[in-house]
């Protein structure tokens, strides 16, 4: 049985976002078009007023979150962290392949799911409550 634990989600979003966003992770309206229209139609939808409120955002995470558990993977719980929220997962598999294809699949729902609106979550510095 192989195993693979990943580092935690979070972790990895707020990375992404502090390199391709300006100081104090600030985005300006064409930097959100530009995420937006480069992002999933279900990210397109939920940024097409350039805003993410924190039900759009806990939604968007509970989605991502579940499409990782469908991959295969396993999610721990979805927990806050500062104004963020984030959760870890891991594969187990029999194979390195087996392992490989899961992880494909599970790696194919922050982009599909998540990554576009948690850079402008992250972006508008919103509390959660």
């Amino acid at each position: 049985m192989r195993t693979l634990t990943l580092v935690p989600v979070l972790g990895a979003i707020a990375l992404l976002a502090g390199c391709s966003v300006q100081p104090l992770n600030a985005l300006g309206d064409q930097q959100r078009i530009e995420l937006r229209d480069g992002s999933s139609a279900y990210q397109q939808d939920i940024l097409a007023d350039l805003f993410v409120d924190e039900v759009e955002y806990r939604q968007a995470m509970a989605d991502w979150h579940s499409c990782v558990g469908a991959a295969g993977a396993d999610p721990s719980d979805v927990e806050p962290d500062g104004n963020q929220l984030g959760f870890d997962y891991s594969i187990e598999a029999p194979t390195d392949t087996d392992l490989a294809a899961i992880q494909t699949i599970a790696d194919a729902c922050l982009p599909e799911y998540f990554d576009a609106i948690g850079r402008v979550w992250v972006s508008q510095g919103t509390k959660l409550t």
